[in-house]
């Protein structure tokens, strides 16, 4: 593959060694989503109840598949959690506040198997945090 000639400074050769090889696994877990997603009648949001069973798909085999990404996402949320500061606080140092957080790998996924939902809006956190808690990062919400 050839760059541009007219474009000053371009690359003109292509090395396969310039890009990431996917791993097995990443390539078997999307298989087994897509497999699952089609079988489950392409839900279009987690909160149906085939939605439900294909994002409790999704955390399960984020956690089979990377356990210590899982474990290290877990203890920082915990971290994050014993050091929040009170709704008050962040009211009056205006700082806001996270309501919840998801795994990039599993918000990523979301994203392409939903990809009409938000799970960042606000009224999507709080359906997402009551339904699947492993999301949630704050201690009241």
């Amino acid at each position: 593959m050839k760059a541009d000639p007219k474009v000053e400074g371009a690359d003109t050769t292509f090395k396969l060694d310039d890009y990431e090889v996917i791993p097995p696994q990443a390539v078997a877990s999307v298989q087994i989503l897509m497999k699952m997603w089609e079988q489950l009648g392409r839900p279009e949001t987690p909160f149906t109840p085939s939605g439900a069973k294909l994002m409790n798909i999704i955390i399960a085999v984020w956690e089979d598949r990377y356990p210590d990404q899982a474990r290290k996402w877990a203890a920082d949320r915990q971290e994050y959690k014993k050091n929040e500061m009170s709704v008050k606080e962040q009211v009056s140092k205006k700082t806001g506040r996270s309501l919840a957080s998801y795994p990039l790998p599993i918000y990523n996924i979301m994203g392409k198997l939903f990809p009409k939902f938000k799970a960042a809006e606000r009224k999507n956190c709080m359906k997402m945090v009551r339904k699947w808690p492993i999301f949630r990062l704050a201690n009241k919400i």
